[in-house]
């Protein structure tokens, strides 16, 4: 089939694609900088940035990942013809690091630039919401907690998210439930109620196997410092 068919420009994105899906699958660099973008945008979106400026931080986040892409493909080519160490393999592999640096660092000044003063405004409003709501204060620490739990998890490579591994994630949240209820009434029976509660918590988790004390006891501390944090900052 001659060049330039319909056919032909179809497997030119289907390779082009398929190259941007091995390096996000692949290499972790890219999987960072694929994320960042993802959230950039949907930021943009929520905070409503203006047409100019969704713009800019387009190209500077395109240009991330084309110098990441570019990298990843000197760095493959140079260990398919060079395996053995080698002073100018090793440049070229500096530069195109240094090319993805000075995108990247491009990419967080304007950034900044654009996000700075929207930022600002956004949080200010947020801990004002925070503070008017011991409601919304539990849930941002019990979201928050979650996230937190899932990153310690995924450090430690030890269970999957949802299940197992260090800390133990209800033993956090059960954690974190027993300091918002102490801050929450004088009550001493409340309080005994709530830490019998946190500790059936803990038990059921060492008794069905799927943490270890320590591991729970590492997740009640980490919810209720967590908590205790939050809501001491926010004099709740």
């Amino acid at each position: 089939m001659k060049k330039g068919t319909k056919q032909d420009i179809t497997q030119s994105f289907n390779v082009a694609i398929e190259g941007i899906i091995e390096t996000i699958r692949t290499e972790r660099n890219m999987k960072f900088h694929a994320f960042c973008t993802i959230l950039v945008l949907m930021v943009s979106i929520f905070l409503g940035v203006s047409r100019m400026e969704l713009i800019v931080l387009s190209i500077s986040m395109s240009l991330v990942l084309a110098a990441e892409l570019l990298n990843t493909a000197i760095e493959s080519f140079v260990d398919l013809v060079c395996p053995d160490y080698n002073l100018l393999a090793k440049r070229a592999k500096d530069v195109g690091a240094g090319a993805v640096f000075i995108a990247a660092t491009n990419a967080l000044i304007v950034g900044y630039l654009v996000f700075h003063k929207r930022i600002s405004g956004e949080f200010a409003s947020f801990f004002d919401l925070l503070k008017e709501s011991y409601a919304n204060v539990i849930v941002f620490i019990l979201v928050f907690l979650v996230i937190l739990v899932i990153s310690i998890k995924s450090f430690f490579k030890k269970g999957t998210p949802l299940r197992g591994g260090i800390p133990s994630g209800h033993s956090a949240l059960g954690g974190a439930l027993f300091v918002g209820i102490f801050f929450l009434t004088d009550d001493v029976r409340i309080f005994y109620l709530s830490l019998f509660l946190l500790i059936l918590v803990l038990q059921s988790r060492v008794e069905g196997k799927i943490h270890t004390v320590l591991e729970t006891i590492i997740g009640a501390v980490l919810g209720m410092g967590v908590t205790y944090l939050f809501l001491s900052l926010l004099k709740i």
